[in-house]
């Protein structure tokens, strides 16, 4: 009986053992399946059908026999449990779709029809995408999670060959003088916990305990696994640990058997270990670097004369270390433009730039550096898109429709304003009024989400990672793996901000713990957990914001630094913890930023004006660019690429607004209330759309004779033509609802009646929403104001009137009221009208910066992240998505039409010109001789659209464009 169950067990794995061999022909035969079907698309190529189809009635029927025979290998199998589940029913998944998708497909043969074979495509899509998941999961537990992402430069691990070779020579050497000392001990016990941390605890740790065995703690390492213990203190030989380390690769039972094999320093590192005693520290051990809470202020080293700014001072020191010699200055047609990008987010004006470069003075950089810095509005809206990414604050989006999370905008925009100091903006992030609240509310999910992802734990790890440089991710489920955080810490910092006690899960299972409040660092002061909420969170902001808090000024430091540079001296700027390529440096200048009191702009100011940053940009591969810190040299900024705000900017000076003051108000404080009116068209009673036409438009309004007219200013806009006439006299004209104008109108009014007309025009064929929009403000010498609106007190006449129609003694009791399609508040149509509290030049009434609209594909398409999850550094790469969208993109060609349009309307008449203010404007210099010929030769003498079109296009899409240099 025992032979027979025996010859059973061998026949079952035998067969189980089959399954790598089976499981390939199925995903050969249907992704083959599929891809055929691609081809026949559109009733192409029929003569495919009859392959096809035996494809997938034989990679169905193959899928069914190699899941049966998964089924027997994972039996009795020592794979990772939660793996398994995954690769086995992603698999019995992946059966049942390709039997289905075979089933359709006989149907479909049967019918003819094509919505039968549409669904079984559908399916037969499917099946590959469950086929892709099955794969990897099967590639997981065969090779290890980290098989493909392992090999990456980025995901190298922490342990490197020949690391511990030094302290092995030193325990060697005391060993054979008759004693170790107990800082040797501690350092081969942290050693060997490191490398159980990097190479084990991917299968053996307290929440993935393979065999029964886990190597993150003292007791659990002493007590073994399933089999036993695996240590004898003093005799590595006799412990099952160093066995099945020194097994040869390939062997059933040697270990590691995912991810690398251990480096020989490593294997003797814990073989020495074991003879000495097996030693554990009691002391706390960290087993990954961590930096220095305490932040001190290094001496600046001496230079003589040849710098004067503390960073370069800095600099001067490390390159002399790395053998590098300083390079010249870029000129200063490439610093203007440099800095403008840098600091306000827009290139400069021609006649900016013209003024900079006729300056003589010593120390004009210098003077523009403060300038732009001064310019708070267009720093504050250029700021806002790293801030907005940082602080994980979005217009629209996730949690925005059910009320479950709350912007930040208008307290941000008003911090960055008004330059408030840094420990004042964290301390009213971490203890909230109503208008900062959103950072630490978070988001509210919808139903049910894992344990990870509450509100509290949010605000745990968006604390720790914006401002403190820290990933709580990882520890927010389970002990971190490549960190010293533990699901204790991520747990006890999510419960500064919760309310109720706080259940600690691990992995999604209840551990019967609950949380006590604490910030991370404990020596920086205790939270009480016997304070109220609110009190508590007002704790935890003096915690965190004290000058002993040298993690907090370092990762803000650090993250202004990688802004301007384009590489942090700490990399990634999100593991703080990482060994900083210049740590004096960084101590300088977050010691310098304290002693400053908290001033961001001073600390960017001290950055810009070095000659460090302006030296020439440098370009790194994709493997340096992602290198740490700790192995990255540094020779000079990195050149980088316009984020997507920057682009629709740089789009908007060159050739029109791509988003317009009409289309949205920035500051959603004080709206204008004028409504878009219209002609009140009617079918069979009615409301419709008003045919294409000319129309007129009158408003009569008194101004009392006790009040002197101060000043007056209107705004108007028309879809799509218009010319507005004062009291009888033309004062302005538009053709693009979308360019608001702003104009002066005081000389036009009087005392007594007035007079608003106004001509419009929508062209087009076909019937559709037209409008004007318009709102002037009087303010009188006693500082009273007073409003006129287009409102459904308006007369209109879609007929051509009298000649004195725009005359104010004018009878118009025979004309039409207008219709009103909404105030500029809440129409569909087109948008918001400014307000005049927050806005005065007409420069910056004519369009809003792109950090200021809600997110959109054009936007998406160039990087712009959705703020989900904190952002801390946007991915630079080009992608195919980009590529097509600024080729065949539909805002690009709208953009650049309407912006030849504008071109041909100024300088029409003079193509050269219109050439060199092109260039100017694009790219901060005049067009080269042989450019210059090239381009009047496209253009000839009558440019027209889509000549002009064109030149714009090949502009915009130049490197010197898109790249920051």
């Amino acid at each position: 009986m025992f032979i027979d169950s025996l010859s059973e067990l061998w026949v079952w794995q035998l067969m189980g053992r089959l399954h790598p061999i089976i499981v390939h022909f199925p995903i050969g035969v249907l992704v083959v399946a599929f891809f055929l079907e691609l081809f026949t698309l559109g009733n192409k190529r029929s003569e495919l059908r009859a392959g096809i189809r035996w494809l997938v009635y034989i990679g169905a029927g193959t899928s069914l026999v190699a899941v049966l025979f998964g089924l027997m290998l994972a039996y009795g199998s020592n794979y990772s449990e939660s793996t398994l589940n995954l690769h086995r029913w992603t698999g019995i998944a992946t059966a049942v779709a390709a039997l289905s998708a075979a089933g359709l497909l006989y149907r479909a043969d049967l019918s003819r029809r094509k919505k039968d074979l549409n669904i079984y495509r559908s399916i037969l899509g499917l099946t590959v995408l469950l086929l892709t998941f099955a794969g990897h999961f099967g590639a997981s537990l065969t090779h290890g999670e980290g098989f493909i992402s392992d090999v990456l430069p980025w995901n190298h691990e922490v342990v490197s060959e020949g690391e511990f070779t030094e302290l092995l020579t030193e325990v060697k050497e005391h060993s054979e003088m008759g004693s170790v000392a107990p800082q040797h001990l501690n350092e081969l016990n942290v050693g060997v916990r490191r490398i159980f941390a990097n190479s084990c605890y991917r299968c053996h740790a307290s929440d993935e305990m393979e065999g029964g065995l886990a190597l993150d703690s003292e007791a659990a390492v002493m007590a073994g696994g399933d089999g036993g213990p695996i240590i004898t203190p003093g005799e590595p030989e006799s412990s099952e640990l160093m066995k099945r380390l020194l097994l040869p690769a390939g062997h059933d039972d040697v270990m590691p058997q995912k991810g690398r094999a251990l480096f020989p320093d490593e294997i003797e590192l814990i073989q020495t270990w074991i003879e000495l005693g097996a030693h554990w520290s009691d002391e706390e051990v960290l087993t990954f670097r961590e930096a220095e809470m305490a932040l001190s202020k290094p001496e600046l080293p001496h230079s003589g004369n040849e710098f004067e700014n503390p960073v370069d001072r800095f600099v001067d020191i490390y390159f002399k270390e790395q053998g590098i010699s300083w390079q010249e200055p870029v000129n200063d047609t490439l610093f203007v433009r440099r800095v403008y990008l840098d600091v306000i987010g827009l290139l400069p004006e021609p006649g900016e730039l013209k003024e900079f470069l006729s300056d003589t003075s010593a120390n004009k950089r210098d003077q523009l550096i403060e300038s732009l810095l001064n310019r708070e509005h267009d720093y504050a809206q250029h700021s806002l898109s790293f801030w907005n990414d940082l602080l994980r604050n979005a217009y629209t989006g996730t949690g925005f429709i059910t009320g479950g999370r709350k912007q930040i905008t208008e307290w941000l925009y008003d911090a960055l304003e008004n330059n408030k100091p840094y420990n004042q903006m964290v301390s009213e992030l971490l203890s909230p009024g109503e208008k900062s609240e959103g950072f630490i509310r978070g988001i509210q999910w919808r139903g049910d989400v894992n344990a990870s992802q509450t509100t509290e734990m949010q605000a745990a790890q968006n604390l720790s990672q914006s401002l403190m440089g820290v990933n709580l991710k990882c520890a927010s489920c389970h002990n971190s793996f490549v960190s010293n955080w533990t699901l204790k810490d991520a747990y006890s910092l999510a419960a500064v901000f919760s309310d109720t006690s706080l259940a600690i899960e691990r992995c999604e299972e209840p551990t019967g713990d609950f949380a006590e409040p604490g910030f991370l660092y404990s020596e920086l002061g205790e939270v009480d957990k016997n304070l109220p909420t609110d009190d508590r969170l007002e704790q935890l902001a003096d915690i965190v914001t004290q000058e002993e808090n040298g993690r907090l000024y370092r990762t803000i430091t650090n993250r202004h630094w990688q802004r301007l540079m384009g590489k942090g001296l700490v990399e990634p700027v999100d593991e703080m913890d990482t060994k900083p390529w210049n740590q004096e440096l960084l101590d300088w200048l977050a010691a310098d930023f304290i002693d400053h009191n908290y001033n961001q702009k001073y600390l960017l100011s001290l950055i810009l004006r070095s000659r460090t940053y302006q030296l020439p940009t440098v370009g790194l591969s994709a493997e340096e660019a992602r290198a740490p810190s700790d192995e990255y040299v540094f020779k000079g900024p990195l050149r980088k690429r316009l984020t997507a705000e920057q682009f629709a900017d740089a789009l908007t000076r060159l050739a029109v607004p791509v988003y317009s003051s009409v289309a949205y108000d920035p500051f959603d404080t004080r709206i204008a209330e004028a409504s878009w009116i219209w002609f009140d068209a009617r079918e069979n009673g009615r409301p419709a759309f008003a045919p294409p036409g000319q129309y007129y438009l009158r408003h009569t309004f008194d101004l009392s004779n006790d009040k002197i007219i101060n000043e007056a200013r209107l705004l108007i806009s028309a879809d799509e033509r218009f010319e507005l006439i004062i009291n009888g006299e033309s004062t302005v004209g538009g053709h693009d609802w979308r360019e608001v104008q702003n104009v002066d109108v005081t000389d036009y009014l009087t005392t007594g009646k007035n007079l608003l007309a106004v001509k419009a025009e929508k062209r087009g064929a076909t019937a559709e929403p037209a409008g004007v929009l318009l709102n002037m403000e009087i303010t009188y010498s006693d500082g009273t104001k007073s409003e006129v609106r287009s409102n459904t007190d308006w007369k209109i006449n879609n007929q051509d009137p009298d000649p004195d129609w725009a005359l104010s003694d004018f009878d118009d009791s025979d004309w039409y009221s207008v219709r009103s399609f909404g105030s500029s508040l809440d129409n569909k149509y087109w948008g918001r009208l400014l307000d005049f509290s927050h806005e005065s030049t007409e420069d910056r009434l004519q369009f809003v910066r792109a950090s200021l609209v809600e997110n959109d594909d054009f936007q998406k398409a160039l990087g712009r992240p959705p703020r989900e999850i904190v952002i801390t550094k946007r991915d630079s790469e080009p992608t195919l998505l980009q590529a097509l969208e600024l080729t065949n993109g539909e805002m690009v060609n709208d953009v650049l039409s309407r912006g030849a349009d504008r071109w041909i309307r100024e300088y029409g008449e003079d193509p050269e010109e219109l050439i060199r203010q092109i260039y100017l404007r694009a790219l901060s210099r005049p067009p080269t001789g042989q450019e210059a010929r090239i381009i009047g030769k496209l253009l000839g003498q009558k440019p027209n659209n889509e000549a002009v079109q064109d030149l714009l296009w090949a502009v915009t899409m130049k490197p010197e464009f898109q790249m920051i240099y």
